[in-house]
């Protein structure tokens, strides 16, 4: 239920609403058809009544409750009509849209019925000791049973229930079409104002996404323009660096010195053009460029990427079969180097990479991680920032990666040690 869409929920309870109240509607006008056909019933009794009395106009009394007697041939009626009601010693039937009432001979002992008509007031025939009712003519009622009004009233009060759906419903689809161009504005590069038809709820909802769409267009365009001069400014520094250590190395015809000093400047130059990745990335602009790549070929890859001179405390740990998988490789390497730098960096013992089918883990010698520090996906989640401890953002950069490729980023510790377990 709390998946199902707004609209297709709203539907399906107008749907049950309308079949509920119409079903009522119904159930009522079974009630009335059935009370107005007892209602007849009992002016056909009247009328028996009327023609047994001798000192009035009996047609006239009969046309005064809606009723006469009719000369159609009872035999047709009851062959052709619809019983309806039955008494002792009549019928009500429907016939050609009118009801009828036709005495016949009873099927009770006659002392029984006789008592039954003189409480009726109705003087049967009797003839040779046997009651007879079958030359009573018979009666025919005059009144229309008509349940106009109540036809009306179930109609006005579909069409206004139908009248409000479709209202509500358009108003519903207008929220779907905003969330359809919300999605599609987010998707493009370039953001696009949306339109906004009408001043309600909805066209106020479209206007402050227009009003946050133009600060988010004036924020990136301020980060685009801080990262193309930081880049700027970093790189001539670090261009002018290069050819510092090159003279300084002649000056002093120290090669080690020159190659220290390339390597700083190489280390942040790597850096720079990470940051600029890792900013793409969180910002939803980087394109994944994936393709299949055994697993091994990452990690050496994670491992130039430090640009270590020695390499010996890193242990990769492979199975017979070699592990494939379907990444952005430039990428997947930056994020696999960010968890054996920090192994490295807090961990004198050997940093060992272990590869199988499902997962890649770097384990390392050290303390236990604080509970504050496992919610990767926050960055600067340390309670305090120490200079020699870093900011904290290795472990960030790697999940916000791996997430990207939709592989989970996991930790463990047993024995000692601190195990970071990619899950493929």
């Amino acid at each position: 239920m709390r998946n199902l869409p707004i609209v297709r929920l709203i539907s399906v309870f107008f749907v049950i609403t309308l079949g509920i109240i119409n079903f009522s509607f119904y159930q009522e006008y079974k009630r009335q058809e059935s009370t107005a056909e007892y209602l007849t019933f009992q002016r056909f009794m009247l009328g028996m009544r009327i023609r047994e009395q001798t000192d009035v106009n009996i047609t006239q009394e009969l046309l005064n409750i809606g009723l006469k007697n009719s000369d159609i041939d009872k035999t047709k009626i009851r062959n052709e009509g619809k019983k309806i009601l039955k008494d002792s010693y009549c019928d009500m039937i429907l016939y050609d849209g009118k009801f009828y009432f036709i005495p016949r001979n009873p099927m009770q002992p006659k002392e029984y019925f006789m008592r039954i008509m003189t409480v009726a007031g109705i003087n049967p025939d009797v003839a040779d000791g046997n009651i007879t009712l079958e030359n009573f003519p018979v009666l025919e009622n005059l009144q229309e049973i008509s349940l106009q009004g109540f036809w009306i009233l179930c109609l006005t009060i579909n069409s206004v229930i139908i009248v409000f759906f479709i209202v509500v419903l358009r108003k519903l689809l207008r929220l779907r079409n905003l969330k359809n161009m919300i999605r599609k504005a987010g998707e493009k590069d370039n953001f696009k104002m949306i339109k906004i038809e009408a001043n309600d709820e909805i066209g106020q909802i479209a206007y402050e996404f227009n009003t946050t769409i133009k600060k988010i267009n004036a924020i990136r365009e301020a980060r685009t323009l801080f990262l193309r001069n930081i880049l700027h400014e970093f790189r001539n520094p670090i261009m002018k660096g290069k050819i510092m250590a090159d003279v300084v190395s002649e000056l002093l015809k120290d090669d080690k010195f020159k190659n220290q000093l390339n390597l700083i400047f190489t280390r942040l130059e790597v850096m720079l053009g990470e940051v600029v990745k890792v900013e793409k990335l969180v910002s939803n602009e980087w394109d994944l460029k994936k393709n299949e790549h055994r697993v091994i070929d990452i990690i050496d890859h994670a491992v130039d990427l430090l640009l270590l001179k020695d390499t010996n405390r890193i242990v990769i740990d492979t199975d017979d079969e070699i592990s494939v998988i379907n990444v952005d490789f430039e990428l997947y390497a930056t994020a696999v180097k960010n968890l054996i730098d920090n192994a490295l960096k807090y961990s004198p013992d050997e940093v060992i990479v272990r590869v199988d089918k499902t997962k890649l883990c770097v384990s390392s010698a050290g303390d236990r991680l604080e509970d504050n520090r496992l919610d990767f996906s926050k960055a600067f989640n340390r309670k305090t920032e120490l200079a020699g401890s870093g900011l904290g953002l290795g472990l960030y950069i790697a999940n916000q990666i791996f997430a990207k490729h939709k592989h989970k980023l996991k930790y463990e510790y047993k024995d000692g040690r601190n195990d970071f377990i990619i899950c493929f």
